[in-house]
């Protein structure tokens, strides 16, 4: 384990502390059976509040909504006196007691250089621990100790890493990016990205580009900010690792960068190198530039930073800057911290962007305002320089706790003394604050032109009653009286809370006297022997009427309540009731906010399924030779008709229409419907035939003998068919005689036997004839 190698006396220290810490969560086991407890159960007083409850008990008041959901209560406003609330008392003191072991943890390893050695493992452990605060929100008590502890057991792996590695040589790492960073280390022969916890090395080149940051931390935890377009050059690191001094050196090529210098370490120096200058620094806390106009140097720390041209040196003491270009050397005496405004001090911000603002600072030429996302300005969020106004707007920041300050730049250019530094917290909350109103209940009649409104909302919420504000107590309800018009008074609450959202209750008040209400059935209604008709089971009825909107509407069938409604916007009145075959009557009734009856209606309504007939005066024929058909019928109990698609007009019942036909079968589709709906359907077809009957063959002949019967044959066929009787004349020796062949159209066969009879056959004539009249002769 660990614990038991041999190190030096200074690093045997750390690791029994390390053993120490990693014995807490065992010692702990014991107290985290608690997080199977059962809840305890809090009584709500009268004279508390939700928030005040949870934060006594689980020293969070922002919890709140978790203790609702936990209890299955919907809203604050149903927590009243005595009411019963089951908390998780003795989970939350589990999960606050890992919670501050992780962040130990991770405070000691940091101490010893975590984000500098151990960056991967650190973060780890730092993110679990903020993934345990997320679950802490929304109680989920068990994931809570479960993260913290994962984030000690890698804070103490973390510990290990950055003890050991105390014994390599000095290196450099980019603790955070902001940006597009680049570097070229001596074995790279063009620049490349760089992001965090890059390892630099001697010699390597850094360079920031457009607004772009990036911080430079070196293994003594000193660490350099460079600015947006700077490019520097670390040239010389060197550490003891027994005596924990060291050398390090680095040259600003341009740009800027500000140095925090870890005074709690031995370093021997810290060298700085601008082209044609060089400094050196015992003081901890100072900002370089250069640029083409020259050199600026700014010490905000009590030793001296000196700064050499080789001919002369320039001391630069506490809160004094030094500008020199090529027309000579000005001192000066840098400007105070500004004041913040706003944010205030750990003020919540529910916007993505926060609006910071401060006080003007008399002879500021300019600000510089830095975010970051911890308070030793580390991890840089927002850098931004040159700010002619005393506000600024953040770019889009994600929720957690924020860090900013802010510098004023003199005439010179130089930063001033960063203003004290100040949080502010940035919270998603989409959840609508709470709202009710218990009096008055929505339909409220009174006589009296004012109503007294009482309600309730969240403490820190905005409420407005119709768009005007109105005072709430430190428990959030409220009391007053508002003026009525009238008739219908729409009463509309809005809550507001400090992230924006809103929740909206409205309620009606009506203020006026029982009136005398007109109503009459709309027109266009289909009727039958003044009985509203429809083909379906229910009949849609609609009533105009004078009445109010919203007024009560009662629909009545033998004195039973059948239907509920209200009157529309114009008076209008919809509704639907059952209907059978026979009548029923039914009654509509209007009334007042009291429950009078302020109008009448009676009606009757039936059931009509019954589709009308058509007659047609006579069917058309089977085949004509005609192109025009004409159709006359009567249509009963029908309101429309058409004819294959055509709309026919009918007078009285009674149609006549003429079909133009078209060679071939012609089918006619006749279709009538009622007022209500129904319809029917009838289909007829006739042939439209101009072509006279084929004749394939006709035999003449004697099949039995010369003494047997005489047998006419003829083959034939027509689209309409064959007509039965088809006439002929047939000489006989001589002698002609008549008769008629019988027609079959199905086998297209004309058949006629005649008696013996001796003498020469010989057909003189023979017609066939098809149904539409055409007539062909052989």
């Amino acid at each position: 384990m660990l614990c038991l190698k041999p190190f030096s006396s200074r690093l045997f220290f750390v690791l029994l502390l390390a053993c120490g810490i990693a014995s807490a969560p065992m010692a702990d086991a014991q107290s985290r059976s608690d997080l199977n407890a059962d809840l305890e159960v809090v009584v709500f007083g009268e004279n508390d509040t939700l928030r005040g409850v949870v934060g006594t008990y689980l020293k969070d008041p922002d919890l709140w909504p978790y203790v609702l959901e936990l209890n299955g209560i919907s809203s604050a406003a149903d927590v009243l006196p005595n009411t019963e609330l089951l908390l998780p008392i003795k989970q939350v003191r589990v999960a606050d007691t890992a919670l501050a072991e992780s962040l130990s943890a991770i405070q000691k390893a940091n101490s010893e250089g975590a984000q500098v050695f151990a960056p991967a493992e650190i973060g780890e452990a730092i993110q679990h621990r903020d993934e345990a605060v997320e679950k802490r929100v929304v109680g989920q008590w068990v994931d809570v100790v479960e993260l913290s502890d994962l984030a000690t057991t890698l804070a103490l792996e973390a510990l290990e890493i950055s003890i050991a590695q105390r014994d390599r040589s000095a290196e450099a790492v980019v603790s955070d990016v902001q940006g597009r960073v680049e570097g070229r280390s001596p074995q790279e022969s063009s620049w490349s990205g760089r992001g965090p916890n890059d390892v630099l090395v001697e010699f390597e080149r850094v360079r920031t580009l457009s607004d772009s940051t990036t911080q430079v931390t070196f293994r003594d935890l000193s660490r350099l900010r460079l600015n947006a377009n700077s490019n520097a050059t670390i040239q010389r690191m060197r550490a003891d690792p027994l005596t924990g001094t060291g050398v390090t050196k680095v040259s600003l090529v341009n740009g800027d960068f500000y140095a925090l210098l870890n005074q709690l370490s031995e370093k021997s120096s810290f060298e700085v190198e601008v082209p044609g200058l060089a400094t050196r620094t015992n003081s901890s806390d100072f900002w370089i530039k250069n640029d083409q106009s020259g050199a600026r140097f700014v010490n905000y720390d009590k030793p001296v930073l000196e700064v050499s041209d080789g001919n002369r040196t320039i001391e630069v003491a506490e809160d004094e800057g030094v500008v020199l270009t090529s027309r000579g050397i000005e001192k000066a005496e840098v400007l105070d911290a500004p004041q913040l405004i706003a944010p205030e001090r750990d003020a919540v911000v529910y916007d993505e962007s926060a609006s910071l603002s401060w006080a003007a600072f008399d002879g500021a030429e300019g600000y510089w305002v830095e975010v970051a996302s911890d308070p030793g300005f580390n991890q840089m969020q927002v850098s931004e320089w040159g700010i002619p106004d005393t506000g600024f707007d953040t770019p889009t920041l994600p929720p957690r706790t924020y860090h900013w300050r802010v510098a004023a730049l003199d005439r010179l250019g130089l930063p001033g003394q960063w203003s004290i530094a100040q949080s502010f917290k940035v919270r998603q909350d989409n959840t609508p604050p709470f709202l009710t109103i218990l009096v008055p209940t929505s339909g409220t009649i009174v006589s009296a032109p004012t109503v007294e409104v009482l309600g309730a909302s969240e403490p820190a919420a905005e409420v407005t009653l119709n768009g005007a504000p109105i005072d709430i107590g430190n428990d959030g309800s409220f009391i007053l009286q508002t003026p009525l018009q009238p008739g219908e008074n729409a009463l509309t609450l809005r809550a507001v809370d400090p992230a924006g959202n809103e929740s909206e209750m409205a309620t009606t008040v009506v203020f006026r006297p029982v009136a005398a209400i007109d109503m009459s059935l709309a027109t266009g209604q289909v009727t039958d022997d003044d009985a509203l008709t429809t083909r379906a089971e229910e009949l849609p009825v609609f009533v105009n009427s004078n009445a109010a909107s919203d007024a009560d509407v009662l629909v009545l069938q033998d004195g039973e309540i059948l239907r509920r409604t209200r009157v529309e916007a114009d008076g209008a009145i919809s509704f639907s009731v059952p209907v059978t075959d026979q009548p029923r009557e039914f009654q509509v009734q209007v009334l007042s906010p009291t429950g009078t009856v302020e109008g009448r209606l009676s009606f009757m309504a039936k059931r009509d399924e019954v589709p009308p007939e058509i007659a047609l005066d006579q069917p058309p024929p089977r085949a004509t030779d005609a192109s025009d058909l004409r159709l006359e019928g009567t249509v009963i109990g029908g309101t429309s008709l058409m004819i294959n698609g055509e709309t026919v007009q009918l007078a009285g019942g009674q149609f006549a229409h003429v079909l133009r036909l078209q060679p071939g079968l012609n089918l006619v589709e006749i279709r009538a419907a009622d007022a209500v709906g129904n319809v029917e359907l009838s289909r007829v077809q006739t042939l439209y035939d101009i072509d006279p009957p084929e004749i394939s063959s006709v035999q003449v002949s004697r099949p039995k003998g010369a003494a047997g019967p005489i047998e006419i044959t003829a083959r034939a066929q027509d689209e309409s068919g064959l007509r039965q009787a088809a006439p002929f004349v047939l000489e006989i020796g001589g002698e002609e005689r008549e008769g008629f062949l019988r027609c079959d159209s199905k086998v297209g066969v004309c058949k006629a036997s005649l008696p013996p009879e001796k003498g020469a056959l010989r057909l003189v004539e023979l017609a066939i004839e098809d149904y539409a009249g055409n007539v062909s002769f052989q």
